[in-house]
């Protein structure tokens, strides 16, 4: 392909994106730190790795709980934090946070979403710790469903990053936790709730907190890890992404369910159901009930008050002709929504690292591969790594890969040229 140097993009181009990510979070962080400071932020709070809580935090049982209306503010603002004691040994002098931040819906509307703050022992290096912001996979869609509520141990090579000494960041994503209406496979709202959790991580933390960000997401959080590489310039120009990591990403909603419902139930049926759920309530131009059969819509509660595991159990007993209505795949409106959260439309200007297990039976590796060949090596710029993990499932991509993930992320870290595995084939 033309355009492409040795080890991908030029390092001109590179290089002028990150002085251009960092003049801009100079800027940002001057703005944010008189800001700050007009409001009466503790003193030091801006220079220390070790931020105090915000003033009166509520009790843990209503933290989620946001004021009514919320007074808008930038994406990535902190509304509210309060130091948790984590539920897995950290490493040395290592401290974790709640945090609930302001950041945009798809409208443009300002919402607020949950998460947690990870950050290393010691002292920070110059220019401050980089931040990692993973992208979790399906949960549900109800507020209970938010990782945070159950702590740290949802958040892969968590230790590992953590010793390599980078801020961990883990958003919630939108309506999980904090009040708001679910994103599930909304590829924009998802971004945005991606890169402003690395922004809320800079707020809380100041200058312990770099500009550079790698965001790493599995599954449904694969989705939003590519959706938050495809829009960081635009909508977080301050932030300098070195590097974006997807894990048997969603593509598609096709990947979810047959197109063709039949007598046969689909284990992953349940996951397409929660999306179509969940784009009806974001878009409004899709009714459920011209795609969801009777039978499923009399279940339909669960989606809305269970999580994954109460979802799938549901679903999993019936066959796909009682739950998905005949050619609901045609329907118009979930085309132009599945059209719009498939990711591959818009460049990535951050190298890319794709990880998918041949044996995945969620996500199929030839969906993936077809993603990657198809899509993100169309892009002139887009450099991208391709790592199929021979005979994984779909969670062991991700364990199965850790190696290659954490040698991968130190190197876009360091500054090395990533391998681009569309001009190597």
């Amino acid at each position: 392909m033309v355009g492409r140097g040795a080890g991908g993009r030029g390092g001109r181009e590179w290089r002028v994106l990150r002085d251009r990510s960092r003049l801009t979070a100079a800027l940002v962080a001057l703005t944010a730190g008189l800001t700050l400071a007009a409001c009466g932020t503790p003193a030091g709070a801006s220079l220390s790795p070790l931020p105090r809580p915000t003033d009166d935090p509520p009790a843990a049982g209503s933290f989620y709980a946001v004021p009514a209306p919320l007074a808008p503010q930038p994406p990535g603002t902190v509304i509210r934090s309060d130091r948790i004691d984590p539920d897995l040994k950290l490493p040395a002098g290592a401290s974790a946070y709640r945090v609930i931040y302001h950041s945009e819906t798809v409208d443009g509307a300002d919402v607020a979403v949950s998460g947690v703050v990870v950050v290393p022992g010691g002292r920070p290096p110059s220019g401050g710790f980089p931040i990692v912001s993973w992208a979790h996979g399906t949960t549900g869609l109800a507020d209970q469903c938010a990782p945070s509520l159950e702590g740290l141990g949802s958040i892969s090579y968590l230790i590992p990053l953590l010793d390599r000494r980078m801020i961990v960041v883990a958003t919630d994503y939108q309506g999980l936790g904090a009040p708001g209406g679910s994103s599930y496979l909304v590829g924009q709202s998802e971004g945005q709730n991606v890169l402003d959790a690395a922004r809320a991580a800079r707020a809380l933390l100041g200058a312990a907190a770099s500009n550079e960000v790698v965001v790493i997401g599995y599954s449904q959080g694969g989705q939003a890890a590519l959706f938050a590489g495809q829009m960081a310039q635009s909508y977080a120009p301050e932030l300098f992404v070195a590097g974006v990591v997807a894990v048997g990403p969603v593509a598609s909603i096709s990947e979810l369910a047959p197109a063709h419902p039949s007598a046969h139930s689909d284990p992953d049926a349940a996951f397409a159901a929660m999306a179509l759920t969940a784009w009806s309530k974001t878009y409004g131009n899709l009714a459920v009930t011209s795609v969801l059969s009777r039978s499923a819509l009399a279940h339909s509660s669960v989606i809305s008050s269970g999580c994954v595991n109460a979802v799938a159990s549901t679903y999993d007993s019936l066959s796909t002709a009682r739950i998905f209505q005949p050619g609901w795949s045609s329907d118009p409106a979930v085309v132009a929504d599945d059209t719009v959260n498939q990711p591959g439309h818009a460049p990535i200007f951050a190298p890319v690292l794709v990880v998918q297990g041949t044996d995945d039976q969620l996500i199929p590796y030839r969906s993936t591969t077809r993603l990657v060949q198809d899509s993100l090596c169309g892009h002139q710029h887009d450099t991208v790594d391709y790592a199929p993990v021979p005979d994984a499932s779909h969670s062991g991509a991700l364990t199965q890969g850790a190696s290659t993930i954490l040698g991968w992320v130190e190197a876009r870290l360091a500054g090395r040229p990533a391998t681009d595995w569309c001009i190597n084939r």
